[in-house]
């Protein structure tokens, strides 16, 4: 079952634990939730929670055990704790991030999908690291060196900004 409730702003306890059976649940509109609430809904296959704009290292905890798919889309930074919660989900998009640690790199490197779509650039390490993803997702890059193309290109399924794709494409068939 699907709900979609993008105009809800806030939540009950009782709401979140009537959430549990839901499969693909939207709660964009929240900007915020208890840990008890984020522990609630985190049973759901696919959840987004696009409006919560911080997340505590708890709630991160309890969204490693989202089954499929996670979207925190409205989070502008995540610690390098929550980024080690976050590294068990098969499906994260952060694209609110506009900057990672490589220690992030390193722990979200374990998603098998990934999108960090609000990333403006990344060093050559983050390239090497990223580039263990089967599916990874990073169309906010404006420019990259020839040593993350090298890097980028390992990646299965890459996307990436129109203008950069012929770099990889240029790289890959050499």
């Amino acid at each position: 079952m699907e709900l979609h409730l993008n105009g809800l702003t806030s939540i009950t306890n009782a709401q979140a634990k009537c959430f549990t059976k839901i499969k693909l649940l939207q709660l964009n509109g929240l900007s915020s939730i208890s840990d008890e609430q984020a522990e609630n809904l985190s049973s759901a296959l696919e959840l987004q929670l696009n409006g919560l704009t911080s997340i505590s290292d708890q709630q991160a905890e309890s969204f490693r055990k989202v089954k499929s798919a996670l979207t925190l889309n409205g989070l502008t930074s995540i610690s390098d704790k929550q980024s080690e919660s976050l590294s068990y989900l098969l499906s994260l998009e952060l694209n609110g991030l506009t900057s990672i640690s490589d220690k992030q790199a390193e722990m979200l490197s374990q998603v098998e999908m990934l999108s960090l779509d609000g990333l403006l650039t990344i060093t050559d390490d983050q390239a090497e690291i990223l580039s263990k993803i089967r599916w990874l997702s990073l169309t906010g890059l404006t420019s990259i060196t020839d040593l993350q193309v090298e890097s980028l290109s390992r990646v299965e399924h890459l996307k990436i900004s129109e203008d950069l794709q012929p770099l990889i494409d240029k790289y890959k068939n050499q």
